[in-house]
């Protein structure tokens, strides 16, 4: 599990430099323009709520997409700790934490191979 978080926080810090930084400096410059001329105050606002859009749009899908990933890591934490909880009853206390450690493991295996593919679809989808 330890390199699953390393994982998804070097994900996170690619995430920030290669989307959410241009799409930031972008929603700047678009906002810059945005103070140019004489628009009526009302237009001066769509023009900046425009230029935030894309970063917006951008942080909803990732979040969406890594909060579905988190949820797919606990479930499968949480049979791990269904699975040793019985076979505390049959095995004792210190093979159920050994069980559960393989297992954990094991999930934490799975969803960093799975996390690569996910960074693959979140760049293509979102890098500007």
């Amino acid at each position: 599990m330890e390199e699953l978080q390393r994982a998804v926080a070097r994900l996170q810090d690619q995430l920030d430099l290669m989307v959410f930084r241009p799409l930031q400096k972008r929603a700047f410059e678009s906002s810059a323009k945005c103070c140019d001329g004489n628009k009526p105050q009302r237009d001066f606002h769509a023009c900046l709520e425009r230029a935030g859009q894309p970063t917006a749009q951008a942080e909803r899908g990732i979040t969406v997409e890594l909060g579905e990933f988190s949820g797919r890591v606990q479930r499968c934490a949480q049979t791990c700790a269904d699975k040793a909880h019985g076979v505390v009853e049959k095995k004792g206390e210190e093979a159920a934490q050994a069980q559960m450690e393989k297992c954990v493991n094991e999930c934490g295996v799975f969803y960093t191979k799975e996390l690569s593919e996910i960074e693959s679809k979140l760049m293509k989808q979102w890098k500007p």
